[in-house]
């Protein structure tokens, strides 16, 4: 089991969104300005969506919105997915998005979209992902709750996990970032679901994102933070594609069926470099605390930096073949290439192997790392 082996949602997902999206854009041009208001208990969405009248429905308050405008939404549950495509502050107050029958919660979807905040929100109950952005950037996502997502196999349309061609791929996780850049997701709670945290680049590269001060614990098939490519042209034109230049910092990944962090490069043209994996706490993972896989060649995962992490009690790597636990599993199936990684000041502890390396790599810093008692500091693939 491995965070890129996961099975990615259909085109058809996405298609519906696309589509949805279009209709709001056009419901949405004499929309509303200023600050909506959105009640479970005393709203009516045939009401003005003010204070003293209350809209019903999330969904409602977006459509008649303005760009720019905040939707402030009271204590309650909303059996509901949210289609966002254009800059909208959501305020959640002890708000309930129950998602069920739906494929999402929320998606924040094009760059009409870009700008928009997310905060204060329980997401619950999708057959997909909880929280899903696609093709936008600056976004905020700050301060939600995402869990008992990926409810997938109840599903009534085609499941999101779904296999597209040669991408082995991920299950789209509670909260998935595609081909999203310069966006902040700080201080969530991702807990209980298929996977925690995940940044692809299907649509377009993400990069410059910063993933910080979230618990992902306890999502039970893959990984707690997960940052593979799947677009193969993402080593020939980083405009297109590319998971690149993104910060993973302060973060905690406890108990997930794959690594705590990965960065993977599943097939050729697939590059996830040059991130930064930064003082985080990784315990107890079903795979490495940190895991970077290149399965062939004509992949990148070159320059990435993993400084000052706190790594314990991880499971085996089963994709670089470690046999034992692992702090810090490298996999390179190029034998032409050696990745340059940093990899300094960690603390890893209660593992066999503090890192296992199977395949050529540049590791820099690899004995300024401080291993626990009894553990290997250094294991090579036979």
């Amino acid at each position: 089991m491995s965070c890129d082996r996961r099975r990615l949602r259909t085109r058809a997902t996405i298609a519906f969104i696309v589509t949805g999206v279009v209709a709001l854009a056009v419901a949405g041009s004499a929309a509303a300005s200023g600050t909506l208001y959105v009640s479970a208990s005393s709203g009516n969405d045939g009401n003005p969506c003010s204070y003293t009248q209350p809209c019903r429905t999330i969904g409602h308050a977006v459509s008649v919105a303005s760009p720019g405008s905040t939707i402030s939404v009271a204590a309650g549950t909303y059996a509901e997915e949210v289609v966002v495509s254009e800059r909208l502050t959501l305020l959640g107050h002890d708000a309930v998005v129950d998602a069920s029958n739906h494929d999402n919660g929320i998606v924040i979807s094009g760059q009409g979209a870009a700008g928009t905040l997310v905060q204060g929100f329980t997401v619950e109950n999708a057959n997909a992902e909880g929280l899903f952005a696609v093709s936008t950037s600056n976004l905020s996502i700050l301060d939600n709750e995402l869990m008992h997502n990926d409810q997938a196999e109840h599903a009534p349309s085609p499941p999101q996990c779904a296999d597209q061609g040669p991408v082995p791929g991920d299950c789209g996780e509670a909260l998935h970032l595609m081909g999203t850049s310069f966006s902040r997701v700080i201080g969530n709670n991702v807990h209980d679901n298929v996977g925690g945290i995940l940044i692809t680049d299907e649509t377009g590269p993400s990069h410059g994102n910063l993933i910080s001060k979230n618990i992902s614990r306890h999502n039970v098939d893959d990984c707690g933070i997960t940052l593979p490519s799947h677009n193969g042209l993402a080593t020939s034109d980083p405009t297109k594609a590319g998971v690149y230049d993104n910060t993973v910092v302060g973060n905690l990944s406890q108990g997930n069926g794959g690594a705590g962090v990965g960065m993977f490069a599943p097939f050729p043209g697939t590059a996830s470099y040059n991130n930064r994996v930064i003082g985080n706490i990784l315990l107890d993972n079903g795979e490495a605390g940190v895991g970077i896989h290149a399965h062939a060649p004509g992949q990148n995962v070159s320059g990435n930096v993993i400084i000052g992490n706190v790594i314990s009690g991880n499971g085996v790597d089963p994709d670089a073949d470690s046999g034992r636990t692992v702090g810090v599993a490298f996999l390179n199936a190029d034998p032409t290439t050696s990745p340059l990684v940093l990899l300094l000041s960690n603390q890893i502890s209660n593992q066999y192997f503090g890192v296992f390396i199977n395949g050529s790599f540049n590791i820099q810093g690899l004995f300024a790392n401080f291993f626990g008692r009894g553990v290997i500091p250094v294991g090579h693939h036979a």
